[in-house]
């Protein structure tokens, strides 16, 4: 997981792509890590098993490739049903959402069952997929455990990064959910455990800058990626855009 590594002068660029076509767009502009997520059901909606597949086969280990599997209570379901998704070799890390965990006492236990079923009981040492802690700026809204919470059982659970993202899309970006002050302060506290951070939230180019002053390990976006919003498609162009904007930004 050596691309979680803090870099002090320039945190790396993760983009999410639905497609292998936008995969390679993605590449093309200079992405550091691909993520595959598809945005049509929800913040970190699961793409089709064949397209992370086919994302896989296409980066052929340029960058790291990670993955969105859903949020916890669909995939609880999906499991008591018996038709829980795999994971995919060639996948560094996956995220599982919490939204709608809030007020349920037993999330934890069911998010540590439901990463030892899909990494089929692996240890999280060894090279298997390894879990993301999710943490929602708008948790209020997205009925999610609190920050604290999530950081707490992220830790115990071993997870290497933990990722502040916005459930609800169209509620702005991320600093529009969490004040920049205390924001922050998160951040740090995510440090001093030693987590990777994550940011992401309908970042725009012109968010760049605080993010950047956050000091995360990676900067995600799928929107600001794309060619007109994020259910169009990622833009070589536009991602080479944020690669030179977050360099001016360490140059600066």
């Amino acid at each position: 997981m050596g691309f979680l590594k803090h870099n002090d002068d320039l945190p790396g660029l993760l983009v999410s792509v639905r497609s292998v076509a936008e995969a390679c767009s993605a590449l093309e502009g200079g992405a550091d890590v691909i993520d595959v997520k598809e945005p049509a059901r929800g913040p970190l909606g699961a793409a089709d098993v064949a397209t992370i597949e086919g994302v896989v086969e296409v980066v052929a280990g340029r960058v790291p490739v990670t993955a969105a599997l859903g949020e916890l209570p669909e995939l609880v379901a999906a499991a008591r049903g018996g038709s829980l998704p795999r994971l995919v070799v060639g996948v560094s890390l996956f995220k599982v959402g919490l939204a709608g965990c809030g007020d349920l006492a037993e999330w934890q236990t069911n998010w540590q069952r439901l990463i030892g079923e899909v990494s089929g009981g692996a240890s999280l040492a060894s090279n298997r997929p390894r879990p993301v802690a999710v943490v929602y700026a708008d948790w209020h809204a997205a009925q999610a455990p609190s920050p604290g919470e999530v950081l707490r059982a992220g830790v115990e659970l071993g997870c290497p990064a933990l990722l502040v993202d916005t459930w609800n899309k169209s509620g702005g970006s991320l600093f529009d959910c969490w004040p920049m002050e205390s924001l922050a302060d998160f951040v740090a506290t995510v440090g001093k455990r030693e987590l990777a951070v994550v940011l992401a939230g309908s970042l725009t180019a012109e968010d760049l800058p605080r993010a950047v002053a956050l000091r995360p390990s990676l900067i995600a976006v799928r929107g600001a990626a794309c060619e007109a919003g994020r259910q169009s498609a990622v833009s070589a162009s536009r991602v080479q855009m944020l690669r030179e904007v977050l360099r001016e930004r360490s140059e600066g």
